[in-house]
């Protein structure tokens, strides 16, 4: 049975302070945390906000230039807070260097956002084999990184996975069926790992963001007009609230197994785990 909560998400200081009365509060200071897909979009300003609240990040993409960019924007003042890594997620020794890295440079890892992903128009429907590539980076890469997540993360003691899903997972895209499919697979995969929490201590939960204005969503309009139609009529969540809901499945000690959806702007809903 799945229970839904709905409330309208504002983020402030009273919020986060009725909050702590009855939530233990994971801090993010002097944590390591990994980011794929980190150096453009909302990767990019989630790197942002981890270095800003005092953690150190792994910044991997296969956007060399940008995340070098990035890397030297977050080592301000001379001190190391992030470091890039190249990596293409598909393959599994790029997806492992990131975890190294964070061990050899940092010390280990507490948190892994599993965020790279694409979309491709009519990826199903040209008859080509183009959706595969879409499995790979949205579902494949996801499950192989958590995999390494759990497997660095039991020697630190436990951690927490956050991956990236969308709302096409329960609202379906026509024009992107494959890539609709991996999002509701990379929820059923998160919740089926709500007792890691129990028994290893790494919570894993998942952000399932409406439309963002970030540069897959704007590939895809200049690409789509269908898609650049829905853009219009449901509008963009602003990226902030996308940032505050990865915080919240970090930091909340409740939160495992479970799915944050933004479903709009100024509206967030939380999916709990369900169990049989």
């Amino acid at each position: 049975m799945v229970i839904e909560f709905l409330f309208f998400y504002q983020h402030s200081k009273s919020q986060k302070k009725n909050s702590t009365c009855s939530t233990k509060i994971m801090q993010i200071k002097d944590k390591v945390a990994i980011v794929t897909g980190g150096a453009n979009g909302f990767g990019a300003a989630l790197a942002r906000r981890l270095v800003r609240e005092g953690a150190r990040v792994i910044i991997g993409d296969i956007d060399k230039k940008s995340g070098q960019n990035l890397e030297t924007e977050l080592n301000q003042i001379n001190k190391i807070n992030a470091k890039f890594v190249f990596c293409d997620v598909t393959n599994f020794e790029h997806l492992r260097q990131l975890f190294e890295t964070a061990q050899n440079t940092f010390g280990g890892v507490d948190i892994l956002c599993n965020n790279a992903g694409i979309a491709q128009p009519n990826e199903f429907y040209d008859q080509t084999d183009r959706w595969k590539k879409t499995i790979d980076i949205n579902l494949n890469s996801v499950i192989k990184g958590t995999q390494l997540g759990i497997q660095f993360m039991k020697k630190h003691g436990g951690g927490v996975i956050v991956n990236t899903a969308s709302m096409s997972a329960f609202y379906p895209l026509t024009i992107a069926p494959i890539y609709s499919a991996t999002k509701r697979a990379v929820i059923g995969f998160t919740q089926s790992l709500r007792d890691l929490n129990d028994t290893d201590k790494i919570r894993v939960n998942v952000v399932s963001p409406a439309f963002v204005d970030t540069n897959l969503t704007r590939e895809m309009m200049a690409k789509s007009e269908l898609f650049e139609q829905m853009i219009k009529k449901f509008g963009l969540v602003p990226i902030d609230e996308v940032i505050n809901a990865f915080i919240m499945a970090i930091q909340d000690d409740k939160l495992a197994g479970d799915t944050i959806m933004l479903p709009k702007a100024n509206r967030l809903k939380i999916m709990q785990k369900s169990s049989l």
